[in-house]
């Protein structure tokens, strides 16, 4: 019997991130067996604003990761993220069903299906229905009510809900490449998939994941999801504001960012330590001080840092994180990142790295592929993982409810 394939396409606004993975027939969990990445033009803060290019840069994506993984890509889960994204809590009240007031699983689906009624403007399509929690006759913080008594069920539910058009565009951009959407997935939901564990997901965590054009933050505590926003900062303003600092392309700014950028906390900014960049910029002489790069880093870092504070305020969540803060993306890998997160949000942190998955290649333990990685194993939670997760398959990833997708987005496909 052939394996089961699955597969995530991170479409992000620096670059397209696919991963491959396979399931035996007796695997617990997903197998890595290909990555693919590409620089992504056509994007701009989640939204695709160039459809040839970007119809382009995840056929390249595609191709990287099929010449690693041996396989053809057929379908994939796909991310969606964006400042069009929004969330919002919603509830829902039915009677039980049974003579015997016992509930049913029909009982739950009906509740979650009356939670999931809310007015949304014509151009707006439900992403998500994330049940948090159910109250049965007046009692509070129930997790599955399946099988409990009672005459009254309620449901609260987080609806994550995104523009019509940039969803459809996103669909279109990978089914042109001849793969099929098997579900679309909002990024912070994938990526907090394959980096928190089930220990963090209860004690109380942030996962921040900093990304190209836009970062996001989420929120969990009791297994919930409690908060989630889109900020509208990624390390891709750092490398603008270089840019316009040393008067120079985006294209050396980023490679000086790269090869020389730090934050004031791994710094002393009292040496009088010089760069040489004459080489990269064609000028003879170009001497700059660290500590005026060092500035410019520290002064981006500490207003995305503000946005991140005013959120986890909003949660009321302020030194309230005992499993502390976990960082993704592709800009978590600024030195001194991690050290100005821990002392502005006192809070403990760590870098990403993959959970539940098996054979995880080079590349593919980076935090940039979070995301990616997320979407093979939400792909695993809806295919397979309701059966697997009762033996214990991903470690507490959910059950069942998280997997629970709108799959509004097939009226989409050809």
């Amino acid at each position: 019997m052939k394996p089961h394939l699955l597969s995530g396409i991170d479409i992000g606004n620096s670059e397209v991130k696919v991963s491959i993975a396979k399931i035996e027939q007796d695997g617990v969990r997903p197998e890595i067996l290909g990555i693919g990445s590409a620089p992504s033009h056509g994007l701009r803060k989640g939204m695709v604003v160039d459809m040839e290019e970007t119809i382009n840069d995840v056929a390249i994506a595609i191709q990287r990761a099929e010449a690693t993984a041996g396989v053809k890509l057929k379908r994939a889960y796909v991310a969606v993220n964006g400042l069009h994204i929004k969330s919002q809590v919603s509830r829902g009240v039915i009677a039980v069903s049974r003579a015997d007031n016992e509930i049913s699983q029909n009982d739950i689906d009906r509740v979650i299906q009356a939670a999931s009624v809310v007015s949304l403007p014509a151009n707006r399509e439900i992403v998500h229905v994330v049940p948090r929690n159910f109250i049965i006759d007046g009692t509070e913080n129930v997790k599955n009510p399946l099988g409990m008594k009672g005459v009254r069920l309620e449901a609260e539910v987080l609806i994550i809900d995104g523009l019509s058009p940039y969803l459809r565009n996103l669909v279109k951009c990978v089914n042109e490449n001849g793969v099929e959407v098997s579900g679309l997935v909002f990024a912070p939901l994938a990526a907090s998939l394959s980096v928190l564990d089930k220990n963090q997901r209860e004690y109380g965590v942030a996962h921040l994941d900093f990304g190209g054009g836009t970062s996001t933050l989420t929120v969990f505590e009791e297994a919930d999801l409690i908060h989630s926003a889109v900020l509208p900062i990624g390390s891709r303003h750092i490398t603008n504001d270089l840019a316009m600092a040393l008067r120079t392309s985006m294209d050396i700014a980023e490679h000086i960012k790269i090869e020389h950028a730090t934050t004031g906390m791994v710094e002393d900014l009292r040496k009088k330590e010089n760069l040489d960049l004459s080489v990269l910029m064609g000028e003879e002489n170009f001497i700059l001080p660290k500590k005026q790069l060092v500035r410019v880093v520290d002064a981006r870092i500490g207003e995305f840092l503000d946005l991140v504070t005013a959120e986890l305020k909003k949660a009321s969540r302020i030194g309230m994180l005992p499993a502390g803060i976990v960082v993704s993306g592709g800009g978590a890998h600024l030195p001194g990142l991690l050290a100005v997160i821990k002392d502005t949000l006192r809070a403990p942190v760590r870098l990403a790295r993959p959970l539940h998955l098996d054979g995880v290649i080079d590349g593919a333990a980076d935090p940039s592929f979070a995301v990616a990685n997320g979407l093979v194993l939400w792909g695993f939670e809806n295919e397979i993982g309701n059966t697997k997760s009762r033996t214990g398959g991903l470690s507490g990833l959910g059950d069942g409810f998280l997997g629970k997708v709108v799959g509004w987005f097939k009226n989409f496909l050809p």
